[in-house]
């Protein structure tokens, strides 16, 4: 065990030394460089490029490393350049118990650190010339746009299915979680049939770390989670907690809770939401994305990576920050 945890703290410190240098080394750019840096040093837990690595590990560290720590290093920035533009359209204050850079420098500086944060993710990509890579992070692009595009029509909207908001998490959460994984096969030189296990796991795996995302932003604290709480409330994202407790609840409740909902009233939702025990209902529905994770992973062969992957779904979901 510890000597896999060695060789994937090696990995991951390869990874950071990529991340620093595609943001430094252009003199043209210090500026926006200097804030792009801040974010991505800002105290993620890298879980994306972790998930890229443990997977090609598990299935025996094929193909050229350099490309697996691009390959992570990419995932990483597309998941900060997609942060940056979340906490703009958001309005957003504080991540990671720091200020955003909509805070510190201004919309418009803010989106375009974003975009370039995306270019510098590109540039990652291109360095491994890989067409399937290629392709697969534009499809993972376009579901995020989409997921983001879905949420935004359904704001508000009290009536949303839980299909409709597993779909919409997959697309803002999943399809990133599910290229850091098959992309980790695609570049192992992998048969469809393994690619397509490991896309499952990320999907399940994105789903789950998702609920609990939105299982905390009702239960967990802002200095715990380094965000504001009730934000979700505030920006009229109907969230698992919220649609389980409204289809819970008694037609005299629901008017009351509807109310509450309109009015930003937090006190009174969670009153409902535990009423109808819907925290406990959306832990529930994360630990079953778990389990179908795990289910994906059987079908690789055993190793303590495998094992560390289930751990990490499991974690994932039963996380409290």
């Amino acid at each position: 065990m510890e000597n896999q945890d060695i060789i994937i703290q090696q990995d991951l410190n390869s990874v950071e030394g990529i991340l620093s240098s595609v943001l430094t080394d252009s003199i043209y750019e210090t500026s926006i460089n200097e804030m792009c840096l801040r974010v991505v040093k800002s105290g993620g837990k890298r879980m994306r490029p972790m998930l890229t690595l443990m997977a090609w590990r598990a299935l025996g560290g094929k193909g050229d490393i350099k490309s697996i720590h691009n390959f992570a290093a990419a995932t990483e920035l597309l998941h900060t350049a997609t942060l940056v533009h979340d906490d703009v359209i958001d309005k957003a204050t504080v991540r990671r118990g720091k200020e955003t850079l909509n805070e510190t420098d201004g919309n418009h500086a803010a989106v375009l650190a974003g975009d370039y944060l995306f270019t510098r993710c590109f540039f990652c990509i291109h360095d491994i010339n890989n067409q399937r890579i290629a392709s697969m992070l534009n499809n993972t692009l376009a579901s995020l746009v989409s997921g983001e595009i879905k949420q935004l029509h359904t704001q508000g909207d009290l009536n949303i299915s839980i299909a409709d908001y597993e779909h919409t998490i997959y697309c803002k959460t999943g399809a990133l979680f599910e290229l850091a994984t098959a992309g980790a096969g695609i570049l192992s030189g992998e048969s469809d049939e393994v690619i397509s296990t490991l896309q499952e796991y990320g999907k399940q795996l994105g789903i789950a770390f998702q609920v609990a995302d939105d299982i905390l932003d009702y239960t967990s604290s802002s200095q715990t989670l380094g965000k504001n709480i009730g934000e979700d409330l505030e920006d009229g994202r109907i969230t698992l907690p919220l649609i389980l407790a409204l289809q819970n609840c008694s037609a005299d409740d629901r008017k009351l809770l509807e109310e509450a909902i309109r009015n930003v009233n937090l006190d009174s939702v969670l009153n409902f939401i535990n009423k109808t025990d819907s925290i406990q209902k959306s832990k529930d529905f994360a630990l079953a994305a778990v389990e179908k994770a795990k289910k994906a992973l059987a079908r690789l062969p055993q190793s303590q990576y495998r094992e560390n992957l289930e751990a990490l779904a499991l974690k994932a979901a039963t996380r409290n920050n």
